[in-house]
């Protein structure tokens, strides 16, 4: 029984770009994986983060700084923030978990499918969930009305914008009506903009000063490709970042973590071309996988696409011939408000997207 519910759990939170599990059990190299599963932006290499790195090596026979200092400057700077109105971690998800154990909500309302570690987090600080389930008829486009509705005897709204796995993305005027109903009701509403880089004429950063009811996560994860270095942060006001440090644990941001967020914010005049790159290619994805019979796609703001199977496969089949090809894409059949009928396709270069496209044709016609 323990080990089936270890099973059910580790199955329920699992996520994308796990190559070394996929290596194992499928006994292949995890160089020789082509991965669609992870939505990060394969341009983001670009910056010179690995040169930036070599360069500073020797940090790490020091313990990194706890407060993040010179990060924090630059992030002040970049964002136009006191540096008190930001809290540096070891990626954005160590923020959704830092967050929950500081508010410690009693229940937050949280619109699916979304990322699963709101949820988790949310349970692991003794709270509990209400679920807003996105309609697959509506696109999954969110219903503020209905969220605000829902909010009431709630302590916290989590929104993800853009949206994964879905890609929508929410209006600025959108979540700001969000945002004043929720203060009016007491409601924190946090806003993870992981994936606002790839939009950021709707991020709220610039709202959190007077809103002691908004908190905003962010990453370094996504659009500039450091996932393995773990790096995001949070804004929000002094009262909220205050109180969410308190509960933070020192040294979680590594030294070399520190450099490469310096050197990305000392390299942003990149960013718009990085931010065209991924939207011409997923352009040019979206309409080849539109020519492929047997799938519907989403329309995505972010890096990755939303596809649904309308053949009779499960998309744990799919996955599974994929692989075999060395190709991994994302099975969405864990995400609460999806099934087994649902994938999730990063955009990567040419080339890849290439083989992609042959392969996923191919296993949807049968012909394996």
């Amino acid at each position: 029984c323990a080990e089936t519910l270890k099973k059910m759990i580790i199955s329920k939170f699992s996520h994308g770009g796990n190559l070394w599990q996929i290596a194992e059990k499928y006994e292949i190299l995890p160089e020789e994986i082509i991965d669609f599963s992870a939505n990060t932006n394969p341009w983001g290499t670009s910056l010179g983060v690995v040169k930036a790195i070599k360069e500073r090596m020797e940090s790490i026979f020091h313990y990194p700084d706890p407060e993040c200092r010179e990060l924090t400057r630059k992030l002040s700077e970049h964002l136009r923030l006191d540096r008190r109105n930001i809290v540096v971690g070891g990626g954005s998800t160590e923020i959704i978990y830092l967050v929950m154990r500081a508010l410690r909500p009693r229940w937050a309302i949280i619109p699916v499918p979304t990322f699963t570690e709101y949820e988790r987090a949310l349970k692991l600080a003794g709270g509990k969930t209400k679920f807003l389930f996105l309609k697959e008829k509506r696109d999954f486009i969110l219903d503020t009305e209905k969220l605000i509705k829902k909010a009431k005897g709630s302590q916290m709204i989590v929104l993800c914008n853009p949206n994964n796995p879905t890609g929508k993305l929410i209006s600025r005027a959108e979540v700001e009506k969000v945002i004043n109903k929720a203060k009016e009701i007491g409601v924190v509403v946090v806003v993870d903009e992981s994936f606002i880089d790839f939009q950021p004429q709707c991020s709220l950063v610039d709202r959190v000063k007077n809103n002691g009811n908004l908190l905003i996560l962010r990453s370094f994860t996504k659009f500039f490709s450091i996932a393995g270095l773990r790096l995001g942060y949070a804004v929000g006001s002094k009262e909220l970042m205050t109180r969410i440090k308190s509960f933070k644990e020192p040294w979680t941001v590594s030294s070399l973590a520190q450099v490469a967020g310096i050197h990305i914010l000392k390299n942003m005049r990149k960013a718009d071309e990085l931010k065209e790159l991924v939207k011409k290619e997923r352009e040019f994805l979206y309409t080849a996988l539109d020519r492929i019979e047997g799938i519907k796609l989403y329309t995505s703001q972010a890096n990755f696409i939303l596809a649904k199977i309308e053949v009779p496969l499960s998309s744990g089949y799919i996955s599974e011939k994929l692989i075999k090809r060395g190709i991994l894409i994302r099975n969405c059949r864990n995400f609460p408000g999806l099934s087994d009928k649902f994938i999730r396709i990063a955009v990567r270069k040419r080339e890849e997207n290439q083989k992609l496209i042959h392969h996923l044709g191919e296993v949807l016609r049968g012909e394996i």
